[in-house]
C-alpha cells in the first residue's frame, strides 16, 4: 500500500529488460521537472541519468523524461517503450512533430495508446536512425520506476504471467473473505466480519496499486481507480486498526494499544477525506507522505501490540498475529534478495511480496479458526458445567428444603425423648442425639443460604404461587412446634390470591422462617395470626404474633441482611440467625417488600411482632 508495496511493480519485468538483450538499440535518459502548466520541454533543462531508474516523491510538479534512442540495426525495429510502474499516472509522449500521444495508468484503458495496465507506447525505429522523445508524467503519486524497451511478444508474455498471478491472488483473498464473512454471520462472531472487511479492503488496495482494476476487472471510460490509491490505502489502514484491536482483544486495560489503534483510525480518516481532492488538487501531495508515514508507524505499532499481548496477557492469538508478520518479512527478504542476485530471480521471487501478503491473510484466518474452535470448546465446557451445577443445586434444594423438615421432626422427638427418659444413661444419649441434630440443622441452614446466593445469580423463572396453599403448607410443617408450646394459629388467606415466586422457597425459606420465629419468641398459650393483605400496588400476607417482640436496636436492620441476629426463644430455643437473612434475600428475588413492626416486652405489656410480605400486583393474579 505504501512505499513498500509501491515497489511491487519493479520486479515484474526485470529479466527481460537488460540493455544487452537489445544491443542494437541504444537509449539515453535525462530527467527534469516543471509546473503543470509547462507544455514545452525546451523551457527547462534536463539532468542526464546513468541508469534507466527514476525516483520522484509526492510533488505538485510534473516529471519530464528525455529519451534519446539510436537504432544501429540495418532493419526497422518495432518495440514497446514503457514505465514498469502501475502508478506512472497520466503519460504524454511527444515526438519530433510535437504531437502528444496519451497513455498510462492515469487514464482509462480505452484512452491509452497501448491497452496495458502499464504506461506503454509502441515505437517504430528506422534503420540506423536516431530519435529524441519527451515523456511527460502528470500524477500526484510518488514514483519509483524504470524506463524499459522490449519487443511486443516478450511484453505481452510478461503481461499474461502477471495477469495469472493477480487472478490467483484475487481468488485466494476472495476465498478467505467469503469464508470468514459467512462464518461470522453463522456464528455471530464479529471478529470474522472484521477480518473479512479488512482482508477485502487490503486486497482491493493491492489490486488498485497494480492497476488490476483499471486494466482487468472494471475498466471504465471515465473513472480511474489508481488515481485514488490514497483512498483505498487509508481505508485499509482504518480497517486494519479496527481488526487488530478486535483480533488481539485490546481493551482499555491495555491503554496504549486501545488508544493507539484509535489514533491510527483518526489518521486514516483524515487522508480518506483528503484523497477525494488530491487527484485534482496537486498541492495536497503532502497527504501522500502522511499516509505513508501512518502506514509505516501502524505496522511497527501493531507488531508492538502483538508482542505486548503475548508477553503481558499470554494471548495465544498474538502468536498467529506475529507469525503473519513473519510471513511478510520472509516474502520481503526473498524479493530484496532476488533483486541483488542472492537468490534466483523467477516468477516466485519477483512476486514474493504479493504471495507474502496472501500468506499473511491465511495465517490470520487460521488464527480466527483457532479462536472459534477455542470458543466452541469453552462453550461446551460451560454447558457441561452448567448442567453439573444445576444437578448440584437440585441436590442442595432437596437437602435444604425436604431434609430440613425431617431434621426438625427429629429434633422435636429427641427433645421429647430427653424429657421423658428416666434412666440417666438414656437421658445422656438423648442429649447427645439432640446436639448432633442441632449441628446438622445449622449445616442445613448454611446450605440454604448458599442456595439463596445461587438463586439470586441464576435468576431462575418464577411461578404463580397461591398464597393460601403456601400458607397452609407452612403451617402444616410447624404443627409439632405449635403443639409443643401450646400456641394457637389462625390462618385467614383466601384461595385464588396468587403471586410470582418460587413455591418451595416461599414455603420453606420465607413463611416457615417467619412462623418459626413467631413460635420461638411466643410464650405458651399465645396465638399467631396469618392474614391476607392488599395495598394499592401490592398484595401479600401478614404474620402477627404476641411474643416478646424485637429490641429497638435490632428492629431497623433485622431484615436487611447486614448482620446475623440470634436470640434465645421463650423456651430457651437457639438458632443460627440465618432465618431473617434468607427471608430478605428471597423477597428481593421475588421483587417483594418486607415491612416489620414490633413492640418489645421491655417497653410495653402488649408486646408482639407483625411482619408483612408484599408482592407486586403487576406480577400477581387473582
Amino acid at each position: 500500500m505504501s512505499r513498500v508495496q509501491i515497489r511491487y511493480y519493479i520486479f515484474a519485468f526485470l529479466m527481460i529488460f537488460s540493455v544487452n538483450a537489445f544491443a542494437n538499440i541504444q537509449m539515453n535518459l535525462a530527467m527534469g521537472t516543471s509546473s503543470p502548466q509547462v507544455e514545452n520541454p525546451a523551457d527547462f533543462s534536463f539532468v542526464d541519468l546513468k541508469e534507466p531508474e527514476l525516483a520522484m516523491g509526492y510533488s505538485a510538479e510534473d516529471l519530464w523524461i528525455q529519451i534519446k534512442l539510436r537504432n544501429d540495426s540495418p532493419t526497422t525495429e518495432k518495440k514497446i517503450l514503457f514505465l514498469d510502474s502501475p502508478l506512472a499516472g497520466r503519460l504524454s509522449l511527444y515526438g519530433a512533430d510535437g504531437i502528444a500521444q496519451i497513455s498510462g495508468p492515469g487514464v482509462p484503458l480505452s484512452r491509452r495508446l497501448y491497452p496495458s495496465r502499464l504506461g506503454a507506447f509502441p515505437l517504430e525505429l528506422a534503420p540506423n536512425s536516431e530519435e529524441v522523445l519527451y515523456l511527460k508524467r502528470s500524477s500526484h503519486h510518488a514514483l519509483n520506476t524504470k524506463v524499459q524497451i522490449t519487443d511486443e511478444a516478450t511484453f505481452l508474455n510478461a503481461e499474461e504471467t502477471a495477469r495469472a498471478i493477480f487472478f490467483f491472488y484475487i481468488g485466494g483473498i476472495l476465498s478467505l473473505v467469503i469464508y470468514n464473512f459467512f462464518v461470522g454471520l453463522a456464528t455471530s462472531q464479529k471478529d470474522h466480519i472484521s477480518y473479512a472487511v479488512f482482508a477485502l479492503s487490503f486486497g482491493v488496495t493491492a489490486m488498485v496499486l497494480h492497476g488490476v482494476f483499471d486494466a482487468y476487472l472494471i475498466p471504465t471510460n471515465t473513472f480511474v481507480f489508481s488515481n485514488y490509491l490514497m483512498l483505498f490505502s487509508s481505508i485499509s489502514l482504518f480497517t486494519a486498526s479496527v481488526f487488530v484491536r478486535r483480533f488481539l482483544n485490546i481493551s482499555k486495560s491495555f491503554s496504549v494499544g486501545y488508544y493507539g489503534t484509535g489514533f491510527f483510525c483518526g489518521l486514516a480518516i483524515v487522508t480518506i477525506l483528503a484523497s477525494f481532492f488530491a487527484p485534482t488538487h496537486r498541492e495536497l501531495f503532502i497527504f501522500g507522505y502522511w499516509i505513508d508515514l501512518s502506514i509505516a508507524g501502524a505496522i511497527l505499532f501493531f507488531i508492538f501490540c502483538g508482542v505486548y499481548s503475548l508477553l503481558k496477557f499470554k494471548n495465544k492469538l498474538a502468536l498467529y498475529f506475529l507469525a503473519s508478520w513473519l510471513v511478510v518479512f520472509i516474502g520481503t527478504f526473498f524479493w530484496i534478495a532476488s533483486l541483488h542476485g542472492i537468490v534466483k530471480y523467477n516468477s516466485v521471487t519477483q512476486y514474493s511480496l504479493l504471495f507474502a501478503n496472501l500468506g499473511e491473510m491465511l495465517v490470520l484466518s487460521l488464527g480466527l479458526a483457532y479462536k472459534l474452535k477455542t470458543l466452541d470448546r469453552e462453550k461446551r465446557q460451560a454447558q457441561q458445567a452448567a448442567g453439573d451445577k444445576e444437578r448440584y443445586h437440585r441436590l442442595v434444594r432437596v437437602l435444604s428444603h425436604d431434609v430440613a423438615n425431617t431434621v426438625s421432626g427429629l429434633m422435636y422427638h429427641s427433645e421429647m425423648l430427653e424429657e421423658l427418659a428416666e434412666h440417666p444413661k438414656v437421658r445422656e444419649h438423648a442429649q447427645k442425639i439432640n446436639l448432633s441434630i442441632q449441628r446438622l440443622d445449622k449445616i442445613l441452614h448454611s446450605v440454604r443460604n448458599e442456595e439463596v446466593v445461587y438463586s439470586l445469580k441464576s435468576k431462575s423463572p418464577l411461578q404463580s404461587v397461591d398464597l393460601s396453599v403456601a400458607c397452609a403448607e407452612a403451617v402444616e410443617h410447624c404443627t409439632w412446634q405449635l403443639e409443643n408450646k401450646n400456641i394457637q394459629i389462625r390462618c385467614h388467606v383466601p384461595a385464588g390470591k396468587c403471586v410470582k415466586a418460587d413455591h418451595s422457597a416461599l414455603v420453606n425459606q420465607v413463611l416457615l422462617n417467619l412462623l418459626s420465629n413467631a413460635i420461638k419468641f411466643s410464650a405458651s398459650g399465645k396465638s399467631i395470626t396469618v392474614a391476607y393483605v392488599e395495598r394499592d400496588e401490592h398484595i401479600g400476607v401478614m404474620v402477627k404474633d404476641e411474643g416478646i417482640g424485637i429490641p429497638p436496636e435490632e428492629l431497623e436492620n433485622i431484615f436487611k441482611g447486614k448482620k446475623l441476629f440470634s436470640r434465645r426463644g421463650t423456651a430457651n430455643e437457639t438458632g443460627t440467625g440465618l432465618g431473617t437473612t434468607l427471608v430478605s434475600d428471597y423477597m428481593r428475588l421475588f421483587d417483594g417488600v418486607i415491612e416489620v413492626e414490633s413492640v418489645h416486652s421491655a417497653a410495653a405489656a402488649d408486646s408482639g411482632t407483625t411482619v408483612t410480605l408484599l408482592f407486586p400486583k403487576r406480577l400477581s393474579t387473582t
